[in-house]
């Protein structure tokens, strides 16, 4: 359990070497002990974190066996948006609390989605593949192309990241179609989009789809085959969240049956995507290998992110970007601070 009345030991799982410059700046006037260690083995792991208050997990997925040996109340601290690399089901199950990056890329996530929206309405890198080739004009490349400003944009996770496309794509005079269960009327009203509650009846209507919502079992393949056929001949199928939420299979069946007009990925159900992905080599897809949220900006912003996380449990609050509130249930009754929910 958390407390406040001796030293708390923080375990950075990481690099060694790695001066977490801002994550001490936020955790600067609190009793921290900060402890590096990249552990080469789960035994390792189990060792350096089972007395830890929190963990800061950078690029190390934390499981089950690691997981139950820590105290109950304790948390871990997630560098990254996305967290699916890591076994929140046990966390909760064993009273851990988890945080992510949240917002810490939102800009940039949706920067790449609002891009590769721009680029297959316009075709512009299947025109530079085609010149690249030697060619010129290609008459049905062309004839691909619609109006930006006539078409009907579906963005599925109504959070940060799909708040941001929304308000970046309202200035080519989309209309715009939200689904995400977890959106009341009113925020839809607010940002001026039409909320559907049902994913086929998004997907019948859409020029553009883009999908921003985090994996998880109730996600895992959440657009496959029905809703690919449910999309117009002539739309197009945008993913920067997690590979594992487009069932792959029927999408590349999509792709090379023309139920689709074509997609653009930053994102697959296995990272790295094989060579022989037919995703990689398909000329109505547009591809970055899951880049999305990087930048200058981002990157810092992960960091002190995590460092504020930390700080907010060691002082026995909520995170504000905790994503397991059911863990709530299980940790002994402390002091805490409003819980916001999930974001995506």
């Amino acid at each position: 359990m958390v407390t406040n009345d001796a030293k708390q030991k923080v375990v950075f799982l990481g690099p060694e070497d790695d001066p977490l410059t801002y994550e001490r700046a936020e955790l600067e006037g609190l009793d921290v002990e900060i402890i590096q260690i990249n552990p080469d083995s789960e035994g390792e792991a189990i060792e350096a974190v089972k007395d830890a208050d929190v963990v800061l997990a950078r690029g190390y997925a934390m499981q089950d066996p690691v997981l139950r040996e820590m105290e109950q109340g304790a948390g871990v601290i997630v560098y990254s948006h996305g967290f699916d690399h890591m076994d929140v089901d046990s966390a909760t199950e064993h009273g851990i609390m988890v945080a992510n990056g949240a917002g810490m890329c939102a800009e940039e996530v949706s920067d790449q989605a609002c891009a590769l929206i721009l680029d297959v309405a316009r075709q512009i890198t299947f025109s530079d593949r085609y010149m690249t080739e030697g060619n010129w004009t290609d008459g049905a490349m062309l004839a691909r192309r619609t109006p930006i400003d006539e078409a009907t944009l579906g963005i599925v996770g109504f959070g940060n990241i799909g708040k941001a496309v929304n308000r970046k794509m309202s200035g080519w005079r989309m209309r715009t179609v939200v689904y995400d269960p977890w959106v009341s009327p009113w925020v839809a009203k607010e940002h001026n989009v039409e909320q559907v509650h049902d994913l086929l009846e998004l997907a019948r209507q859409v020029d553009y789809v883009t999908v921003h919502v985090p994996h998880n079992k109730q996600t895992d393949k959440l657009f496959g085959e029905a809703e690919f056929k449910a999309m117009k001949s002539t739309a197009f199928f945008i993913n920067t969240c997690r590979g594992k939420v487009q069932d792959e299979e029927a999408l590349i069946k999509a792709l090379q049956s023309g139920e689709i007009a074509g997609a653009g990925l930053d994102v697959f159900a296995t990272e790295p995507t094989p060579a022989d992905n037919p995703l990689r080599t398909m000329s109505n897809v547009v591809t970055t290998p899951h880049a999305a949220g990087g930048s200058t900006r981002s990157a810092t912003l992960s960091r002190i992110r995590a460092g504020q996380n930390a700080a907010s449990m060691l002082r026995g609050e909520w995170s504000m970007a905790g994503v397991n509130a059911g863990v709530r249930d299980i940790i002994s009754p402390r002091r805490v601070a409003t819980f916001s929910g999930y974001s995506s």
